[in-house]
């Protein structure tokens, strides 16, 4: 039955009406698919039908989800109650929406709001009257929680004279969405959903619908449902790690308007000057603004690499550099061609490719020989180019961690290595002369939402590939019997950041399990896996009472360099299914530390792991 996903990705979430959403989330229903997001709505509002708009939403998108909506009113009664529906439900999203004018009726009644203090009051009020929700949905559920901010009025008590107020509703709003995102900012788990925002752009008036409000407790009017759906899908995605890793751009008629090898260096329209060349110059600066979340930018082109090189150097009014390109495939080969190469120089899958170009045919193509690689056509009308990539939900980030805002130069400086390694006729000389620090730490909360992106992204060295969210990764960080380990790298070309993570379970016990443990793809190479095993099983094995550290290598299309890992350090294989799981197991005795003397250690806790 997932011929249906196939048919509904095919679909333009955008273009559904009520009818279709019911059809396409009851089709999606009926062909019983383990639902990737369960998603919970809870507030005092009645939801219908948006839930269904989700379902099918996401289909469109190839995620499978279901919902549960509490009952009305009751979140907090439903939260603290370890029976009732919602928690048995065990949502992976749970979307809290309040509206003001009932979780605080006498805030509406203007007249307890006649000073500027009792407005600041008011502030207070409202914030405590929503964090006990929110606090009661973390400590409850292993949900991510998307809490709606507010909207104001649509016409302010004193009218055009609110802008002169010492504190009047405009400002009150205003401050209680930023006192909103302030008392979350620093829990992972808390997403705001900018609902302020989305009503202003689809229209206020247009949004709202209170004739259906006022008789069933509907906000919203249904032509503000998709808008809305949209926001939820992309935080949802978002939130369980669907994120490509390289944006790969197309240069004539995209990046600038023209064609290089026609119009010259010079003669290109990017920049001030005329509509069509200030549409590519905010086109850059949106691209420019996703490589500051972590994305890498990529160039694939059917030009001549001379003359590419030679516009980037004299054409200092565009945003973009030569340098925001961790790699740039120009030449007269077919673009699929240099999205594979593109892919593997930076040793990543091309479904963490997304493409954009202007050409229908050479889109069609991509989508025909490369299904997997996420496209998208540019506007054929210029003024609309700089929001083309607004909708791509795969290059958001809910946070953006220090490893991302290094990404490029961390390629960079990859680059530099690779370079630096033609120098050696040997490996190992060339290994110690990167003179490679590792440090291996606990996982403190801060780090939390690294050890979940590199859960839900990492592929190549992931031994068992299991996806934690960030709630799991918070209880594993707090256990007694468990350990979450944090890998740090450094050479002398940089900062690699926190490159790799290993979860211990049953950690107080005889045999200790490495239940998961994930490298990133750019640290892969240079033995830096095996001073991190030969770390953690010496911590495992000093233990008194441990006898043995067990680990399992579960086989995906993606991990196949990793399927003789415990084989070459030592474990002894136990078991092998029929879908390929091995489980392996060390004994106490048998330990014997790898060599990796070209690595550096260091550690909080002995024994050297380097002894035996």
């Amino acid at each position: 039955m997932a011929s249906i996903l196939e048919h509904a990705r095919k679909i333009d979430p955008l273009s559904l009406g009520s009818i279709d959403v019911h059809r396409l989330a009851r089709e999606v229903r009926r062909a019983g698919l383990t639902p990737e997001a369960r998603v919970a709505f809870a507030g005092n509002i009645v939801f219908e039908p948006l839930p269904e708009f989700v379902e099918a939403h996401l289909a469109c998108h190839g995620t499978t989800s279901s919902s549960y909506v509490a009952a009305f009113g009751q979140a907090i009664q439903e939260l603290f109650d370890p029976c009732s529906p919602l928690r048995r439900f065990d949502p992976n999203f749970l979307l809290l929406h309040f509206e003001l004018n009932a979780l605080l009726p006498h805030l509406v009644d203007r007249r307890v709001l006649d000073t500027a203090d009792s407005w600041r009051q008011g502030m207070t009020q409202v914030l405590d009257a929503v964090e006990p929700t929110v606090r009661a949905a973390l400590d409850s559920t292993r949900a991510i929680v998307l809490l709606t901010n507010f909207v104001g009025p649509d016409c302010y008590d004193l009218g055009l004279a609110d802008s002169r107020s010492e504190f009047g509703e405009q400002e009150f709003f205003a401050q209680i969405n930023s006192a909103l995102c302030k008392a979350f900012r620093a829990e992972p788990r808390v997403q705001i959903v900018d609902l302020c925002r989305l009503m202003a752009f689809h229209g206020r008036g247009r949004a709202r619908d209170r004739r259906l409000y006022y008789v069933a407790k509907l906000p919203w009017h249904e032509s503000f449902l998709p808008l809305l759906t949209d926001e939820l899908v992309r935080h949802i995605h978002a939130g369980l790690g669907r994120i490509r890793k390289c944006l790969v751009v197309d240069l004539d008629n995209t990046l600038w308007g023209g064609v290089l090898g026609e119009d010259g260096a010079l003669g290109v329209r990017v920049g001030a000057g005329d509509p069509v060349a200030e549409a590519h110059r905010d086109l850059q600066r949106r691209i420019l603004a996703i490589k500051r979340r972590g994305i890498l930018l990529a160039a694939c082109s059917k030009n001549n690499p001379s003359d590419v090189e030679e516009l980037f150097r004299i054409r200092p009014d565009m945003p973009l550099r030569g340098e925001d390109f961790v790699c740039m495939e120009i030449g007269w080969q077919m673009k699929h061609e240099g999205l594979c190469r593109i892919a593997a120089r930076l040793n990543i899958g091309t479904d963490s490719l997304v493409f954009l170009d202007d050409s229908p045919a050479e889109i069609e193509l991509i989508r025909q020989v490369m299904p997997e690689v996420e496209c998208v056509l540019v506007p054929g009308d210029p003024a609309m180019r700089p929001t083309c990539l607004d909708r791509i939900h795969s290059l958001d980030r809910v946070v953006i961690t220090a490893e991302d805002m290094m990404k490029t130069r961390q390629y960079q400086d990859k680059a530099a290595r690779d370079s630096s390694r033609r120098q050696f006729s040997d490996l190992e000389g060339y290994l110690h002369s990167l003179e490679t620090r590792i440090s291996i730490r606990d996982a403190t909360y801060e780090m939390l939402v690294r050890a979940h992106q590199l859960f839900a992204k990492t592929n190549q060295f992931n031994l068992t590939t299991r996806r934690y969210t960030l709630a799991d990764l918070q209880a594993f960080a707090a256990a007694e019997d468990s350990r979450l380990l944090m890998v740090r790298c450094e050479d002398r070309y940089g900062d690699l950041g926190w490159i790799g993570a290993v979860l211990l379970r049953a950690f107080d016990s005889p045999l200790v399990r490495i239940d998961s443990f994930v490298l990133s793809c750019r640290a892969m190479g240079r033995a830096i896996e095996t001073a991190i095993l030969n770390h953690v099983t010496a911590l495992c094995l000093v233990r008194p009472g441990c006898e043995a550290v067990m680990g399992d290598y579960v086989p995906t299309h993606k991990n196949a360099p990793v399927r003789e890992f415990y084989d070459e350090h030592g474990f002894m294989l136990v078991e092998t299914d029929l879908a390929g799981h091995k489980t392996y197991r060390l004994e106490r005795d048998a330990r014997r530390a790898m060599p990796c003397d070209w690595i550096k250690l260091d550690v909080d806790e002995l024994p050297d792991p380097q002894s035996n």
